[in-house]
């Protein structure tokens, strides 16, 4: 830690998560991915990870950076990779992210752009009200680092992964939505689709990055209308599954892949989102709920209006083995697992709870 001053955000997501320098048993594998991406954040920081949780330690600016390759041979970027060189994982979510199951070799390059945190929807798992910039000197800003990023792209020659977004819906996004309707990808160029779904349709039909896209990756979090309008607010069943028709109707089917963040309000409906990803021949992600900050971890004294209202993460995270509902959802996984979907997959911490 002694190398970095991290502002309050990264100093909570670097302590929200399991480290490697809390580790009694080293780790022998090795991984390559902090030479291999770039993710840029809310706060136009660029990170070295896949997720900007399992490596909080931003490296500079989008700004700070001509190309891609600054990014990976900037001082900060080389003392991370330095230390995972050495199998230390200092600062790395070794719980998470899959180090401490075997080496992690990454072919591809991979540039995230996670620089909007707008969505049109409010999930108390990741923000309390709803988030929606459109104006102003913060906007005007993140469309010159988008436009930055843009340039890093267009100069680099080798086959790159695009990924869209992971901190809000780039669908959503007036900031993002520009990229999306007017970028024309290389050859070598394609990518994912972080969203809702909500907006799939009306957004992306004859843009030209819609061929290039080779992953949907949407959050669901449920199985049926009645749990997934309660967790997911401010959608609509039935806008989700029109888009999901969309989806089959144009082949797309093969390419999506449905998220389920397990938590005691939507645990029941598990069976139910495994049934809608049999429906239409969908991949499925079971995998732990994540605490963002947005609610308190535990109980705590003099709780404001929206703690009252949503609860604490400790009540909602029913995977922790001390919530009176874990052996209940425990069974249920049990149960999907015993089924063998291979369409269905569990996220390591998924997978350390259940049987198999």
């Amino acid at each position: 830690m002694s190398y970095f001053t991290l502002p309050t955000g990264y100093k909570h997501s670097l302590n929200a998560r399991p480290r490697g320098r809390l580790l009694s048993t080293p780790i022998l594998h090795s991984c390559n991915v902090p030479y291999h991406t770039v993710v840029v954040d809310f706060n136009s920081n660029c990170l070295i990870c896949g997720c900007d949780g399992w490596l909080p330690i931003p490296v500079g600016q989008v700004q700070d950076f001509a190309s891609l390759e600054d990014v990976w041979n900037s001082p900060v970027a080389k003392i991370l990779q330095q230390d995972i060189d050495a199998k230390k994982f200092t600062w790395c979510a070794v719980e998470h992210c899959g180090i401490k199951h075997g080496n992690i070799k990454q072919t591809r390059y991979e540039v995230s752009i996670n620089i909007d945190e707008s969505c049109n929807l409010h999930c108390p798992s990741c923000r309390r009200e709803p988030i929606m910039h459109l104006s102003g000197p913060v906007v005007d800003k993140k469309i010159q680092d988008v436009e930055r990023i843009l340039s890093w792209l267009e100069s680099f020659d080798h086959p790159v992964h695009i990924v869209l977004s992971g901190n809000g819906d780039p669908l959503a996004s007036t900031i993002i939505r520009p990229l999306i309707k007017k970028y024309k990808p290389k050859n070598n160029q394609t990518f994912k689709l972080f969203t809702n779904g909500l907006l799939i349709k009306k957004q992306l039909a004859d843009t030209d990055i819609l061929e290039s896209i080779s992953e949907f990756s949407i959050s669901v979090d449920a199985g049926s209308q009645l749990v997934y309008e309660n967790v997911r607010r401010g959608g609509s069943w039935a806008v989700l599954l029109e888009n999901f028709e969309y989806l089959t109707s144009i082949n797309k089917n093969k390419l999506v892949n449905l998220n389920f963040a397990v938590q005691q309000n939507n645990f029941n409906d598990l069976q139910n989102f495994v049934d809608v990803c049999n429906h239409y021949n969908f991949n499925g992600l079971i995998h732990g709920l994540d605490n963002w900050g947005t609610w308190n971890t535990d109980d705590i004294l003099n709780p404001d209006a929206w703690t009252i209202k949503n609860g604490t993460f400790r009540q909602h995270d029913v995977l922790h083995k001390e919530h009176a509902q874990y052996q209940e959802c425990v069974e249920v996984l049990n149960k999907i697992v015993s089924n063998r979907n291979y369409k269905i997959k569990f996220s390591f911490d998924v997978k350390n709870k259940i049987k198999q």
